[in-house]
């Protein structure tokens, strides 16, 4: 059963990889502050160079976000459907954009979410740690249900070095930054730590995955991620469009279709 599940999963690496734009819709729950929050988001994608366009339809339907690699001095453009009424410029990885939330615009599509996995299954090489439970009804198509536990999970200490962030050592350790201020609730996500600062961290991103993969076009239609507390995240991706053909319209604030 894991040599089936890892076959699987590779099969999920390389539908990633042949991917170059993706189109979706996702609904997401991730746990901030002990509550999990719910948001519903339409996604255009070029994945190299890196353009997003975000539409919400909850829990604020109007709000949108528009980044564009090379534009914009860095900034996403966001119209906030709210004061000041107009569109303002942030960084995509601020604090003010990262509040209440487990990942940045970047970490958007199937790249960030196969890359979890394959970290973790090169981490942890054990196949009896994945597991292939059928095939099952997700959101309306056949998926193969996938399960990677991870015995070794455990919360560590950590001591900083020289100018490291929340953020930063997310990057750098494979984690979640959410999950590392959770644990160290006194720093922000971009807050600068003091070097020999022992710091609360998971040792991997998840004690346990589940993702469900379409039988037919080996994408991701949903993904949970569990902790020591319980669900962490959960992502489902609905209508689903790999590799449409955008037009620069689609990435243009000038987008008469778009608020900005």
């Amino acid at each position: 059963m894991g040599q089936d599940a890892i076959g699987i999963t590779q099969k999920v690496f390389a539908t990633v990889k042949s991917m170059h734009a993706l189109s979706y819709i996702g609904d997401l729950k991730e746990r901030v502050n002990g509550k999990m929050l719910n948001e519903k988001d339409g996604f255009k994608i070029n994945i190299d160079p890196f353009k997003i366009y975000v539409y919400q339809y909850a829990p604020k339907m109007g709000v949108e976000c528009l980044y564009v690699t090379g534009e914009n001095s860095g900034k996403s453009r966001v119209n906030p459907k709210s004061f000041p009424w107009v569109t303002v410029s942030l960084s995509p990885e601020g604090e003010l954009t990262l509040a209440n939330r487990h990942h940045s615009i970047f970490d958007a599509g199937f790249v960030y979410t196969a890359s979890i996995l394959e970290y973790s299954i090169q981490k942890h090489p054990n196949p009896k740690n994945v597991s292939m439970n059928g095939i099952v009804k997700m959101q309306g198509v056949d998926c193969y249900y996938l399960t990677f536990s991870n015995p070794e999970f455990k919360m560590v200490t950590y001591t900083t070095q020289v100018n490291e962030t929340p953020l930063s050592l997310a990057k750098k350790l494979h984690l979640n930054f959410y999950a590392i201020i959770e644990d160290n609730p006194q720093f922000k996500v971009t807050s600068t730590i003091k070097a020999g600062t022992n710091l609360t961290l998971p040792s991997d991103y998840s004690a346990k995955m589940e993702l469900y993969v379409h039988k037919d076009k080996f994408y991701p239609v949903c993904m949970r991620v569990y902790d020591n507390k319980g669900l962490f995240e959960e992502y489902i991706f609905n209508d689903v469009t790999i590799n449409p053909q955008f037009t620069g319209q689609d990435f243009s604030a000038d987008n008469p279709k778009y608020g900005f």
